[in-house]
């Protein structure tokens, strides 16, 4: 999923959801080698990356929200000028 920074950020930027998008298919790896992992030791590793990884979708998330919320409000203190 390759995808170039445009540098305009309002409505295209990608690099969250692509950051997102990776972070998503790093925990689906990082589970299906803990289902089938019998080492005790290893398996718990696993199991903290997994969650470290699912702390860093969230914050994807909510900065995600919170640009599209700043984003919204320009938009309409915009629109109330015209």
């Amino acid at each position: 999923m390759e995808q170039k920074c445009v540098h305009s950020c309002k409505g295209l930027c990608s690099a969250l959801e692509v950051a997102e998008h990776r972070e998503l298919e790093t925990i689906a790896q990082y589970r299906q080698y803990a289902q089938g992992c019998e080492y005790p030791d290893v398996r718990e590793l696993l199991d903290t990356l997994i969650a470290d990884r699912e702390r860093s979708v969230r914050l994807l998330q909510e900065k995600r929200e919170s640009l599209n919320a700043r984003f919204s409000a320009v938009d309409r203190i915009n629109d109330s000028f015209a």
